[in-house]
């Protein structure tokens, strides 16, 4: 089968990794595939890519007349039957693909990878609705985010009526795309995971099942940002922790826009057992650290948990969204942090973390059933999943 993943770029980040895990899956599995991806950008995974996938640029990220052409020109060439938008959202992928594949017969398959009920925009203004008090810039505010819920709602509604499927990555985000964009019964809606894409195989891994490599270390694993990750609660909590658990410290694994105010944070709580490391493979820390804390205020499917799990690292997580509860069997596999009245507490999430890292018995059975959560969510596994979408939608049986 021939495949074409579509993205806004192929730069680092968590949509790039899976695709690339998933397009080298494909072609391992004999299917042929290119990635299109309407710009470069300033860093590339190209270097994860298998030789035998493609990898094709467009024009800048917008729909004209170039990019149709281009688009079309690779879908023609290499004679691509399904096409995997991985941007469900903005509209641009998917307007660019509905003139770029007229008359084609070619398959789309539209992947959401957040909660219809929460994007990156319309959290910003929450987030400065949180720290207003002038009522008319509250008022402007109110405007701006329901403008954008708006806009938003109907970009869903086209991408899913110009595609053949509409994925969302929780079964729990079924109904809150209903009831953000309208349609009712959607019959194109369908849920599925992404995989894995920390490799797990190698000598080492079963010497994870014995705990014998882990240490006492609290690893945060993910980008460095206030809008959706909110890390400043993860440093927060720990300055909770650190006096009562001074043999264990906090590494903060990942970069962005708030690591400068974090290190500072860091130094004016005096904290003496954290380490910000920076972009870096999150392997090593995996198969070190005991339990991942994890304080974002909204996520689609976060990845890192099922990652984090694989390596018998147990997620302790604050549960602001609902696919959370998917994976994390509070008090099982991992802890759950309810939201109260008014919302994240860190000494809450302090007395969670201080719950397992002062029970070692408790937190190595936990481990344990983390890593049999985290065989449903291997390649393998997600691959099985995929193969049997493509083998439905032409028609194979």
């Amino acid at each position: 089968m021939n495949i074409l993943f579509l993205l806004k770029s192929f730069e680092i980040g968590g949509l790039e990794v899976v695709t690339s895990v998933l397009a080298n899956k494909f072609a391992a599995e004999g299917h042929h595939v290119v990635l299109w991806a309407f710009y470069e950008g300033k860093t590339t995974l190209a270097d994860r890519l298998d030789s035998r996938v493609g990898l094709v640029y467009g024009h800048g990220f917008n729909s004209g007349r170039a990019n149709v052409v281009a688009l079309r020109k690779t879908l023609q060439d290499n004679h691509i039957g399904i096409v995997i938008n991985q941007w469900g959202l903005p509209y641009i992928p998917a307007r660019t693909l509905s003139k770029a594949a007229a008359g084609l017969g070619v398959k789309t398959i539209a992947v959401y990878h957040n909660d219809p009920l929460s994007n990156g925009r319309t959290k910003e203004v929450e987030a400065a609705l949180e720290h207003c008090d002038g009522p008319l810039r509250r008022a402007l505010l109110g405007l701006k985010l329901a403008a954008f819920r708006r806009v938003t709602a109907a970009s869903m509604r086209y991408i899913y009526r110009n595609s053949d499927r509409f994925m969302v990555l929780s079964g729990s985000f079924v109904r809150h795309f209903e009831d953000y964009t309208g349609i009712r019964n959607a019959d194109k809606l369908i849920v599925q995971t992404n995989p894995v894409t920390v490799d797990t195989a190698g000598p080492g891994f079963e010497s994870l099942r014995n705990h014998t490599r882990k240490q006492k270390e609290v690893v945060y694993v993910g980008r460095l940002d206030y809008s959706q990750k909110r890390v400043v609660r993860v440093v927060e909590t720990w300055s909770l922790l650190e006096h009562r658990h001074p043999d264990w410290r906090l590494t903060i694994v990942g970069d962005g826009p708030e690591r400068g105010n974090l290190e500072r944070l860091v130094d004016t709580l005096n904290l003496r057992h954290v380490s910000f490391e920076g972009f870096k493979a999150p392997r090593p820390y995996y198969e070190r650290a005991s339990v991942l804390m994890l304080t974002s205020e909204f996520e689609g499917f976060p990845l890192v948990l099922a990652e984090c799990m694989s390596f018998g690292v147990v997620p302790v997580v604050y549960g602001s969204y609902s696919a959370v509860y998917d994976i994390v069997r509070d008090g099982e596999n991992g802890v759950v942090v309810k939201p109260g009245g008014d919302g994240f507490r860190a000494e809450a999430m302090a007395e969670a973390l201080n719950g397992v890292m002062a029970d070692p018995d408790r937190l190595h059975r936990m481990a344990e059933q983390a890593l049999e959560t985290s065989r449903g969510y291997s390649v393998d596994t997600i691959y099985a999943q995929w193969e049997s979408l493509f083998r439905e939608l032409c028609g194979i049986l």
